[in-house]
């Protein structure tokens, strides 16, 4: 496999991590914005009523939305060190062509 055949495969593999990112990243956004306002309905059922069901569950949700977002976090450092990797490929292929 000459450096023109691997060219492209690696090209469109570094299109599809981006494209990828960028999906996640927009999750990661609403994924945050859901796991504040968990919170603050958390703070609010807290305030105002004294049923211990009713806030478990609340805090239940804010914990797995809490969770959701780390996860995307950890998705999106992935995705930037392959992206990172394949692009170090892809300058080395360059050197090789010169």
């Amino acid at each position: 496999m000459n450096v023109e055949q691997s060219a492209t495969p690696l090209r469109s593999a570094l299109d599809a991590t981006d494209s990828m990112r960028r999906r996640v990243l927009t999750g990661g956004w609403l994924a945050a914005a859901m796991t504040l306002a968990a919170y603050l309905y958390l703070w609010h059922v807290h305030r105002t009523t004294d049923d211990v069901g009713r806030l478990v569950m609340v805090a239940v949700t804010a914990v797995t939305c809490l969770i959701a977002w780390t996860a995307l976090a950890v998705i999106l450092i992935v995705i930037r060190m392959t992206r990172r990797i394949l692009r170090a490929i892809d300058l080395s292929n360059r050197g090789r062509e010169s």
